[in-house]
């Protein structure tokens, strides 16, 4: 499951919603977690005194996780496609905007490792997402905003994604040629 997919952007939410003790399906939790904005040009201007949590996720150059495996699947075993697995480095950037942004940012790193049934790491797992342990504090400061001040919080969280791949089917050789009956 690769980010560009709806999928892994509903398992990134419903992770963040379990760290938030959110719904995933509550208008509270659509209206504080939400994605990055792709474009920023018409980006809507926050209210001072609201809570919101942007989330993106980049691509990340870690030569650690570049291993793949190759094993025979079961389902491909009779025509002997093995099915190649790897493991994608990214990173989840968390934006944290509001009055209790320092809460949000630090409440996200210590419970998305929580694992047991609809725990943050629970979800994330079985959508082929795994957080990497021991992520940085996140980065507290202020941004300006006309003539005040806006706190603001960052959290990276590196993570590995399973990328399952099976090759192309290519056709085998023949090994007996097919037998003709010829009549006379």
């Amino acid at each position: 499951m690769l980010p560009e997919t709806p999928a892994f952007r509903d398992a990134i939410f419903s992770a963040l919603c379990a760290c938030l003790n959110l719904s995933p399906t509550s208008p509270d939790a659509a209206s504080l977690i939400v994605p990055a904005y792709e474009e920023p040009e018409p980006a809507p201007r926050l209210a001072r005194n609201a809570d919101i949590v942007f989330f993106s996720v980049f691509p990340e150059d870690d030569p650690s996780a570049r291993y793949q495996t190759v094993t025979p699947s079961e389902a491909s075993a009779a025509s002997h496609i093995p099915l190649v697995s790897s493991f994608l480095a990214y990173k989840l950037l968390l934006i944290c905007y509001g009055p209790h942004t320092s809460e949000y940012a630090h409440r996200i790193r210590a419970f998305l490792y929580l694992d047991g049934s609809n725990a943050p790491r629970a979800i994330l797992r079985k959508a082929g997402i795994y957080p990497v342990p021991r992520p940085p504090q996140p980065l507290l400061l202020h941004e300006p905003e006309g003539s005040l001040w806006r706190a603001r919080a960052d959290l990276t969280i590196s993570l590995r994604v399973r990328d399952e791949q099976k090759p192309p089917l290519r056709r085998g050789a023949i090994s007996s040629p097919p037998a003709v009956v010829i009549r006379r």
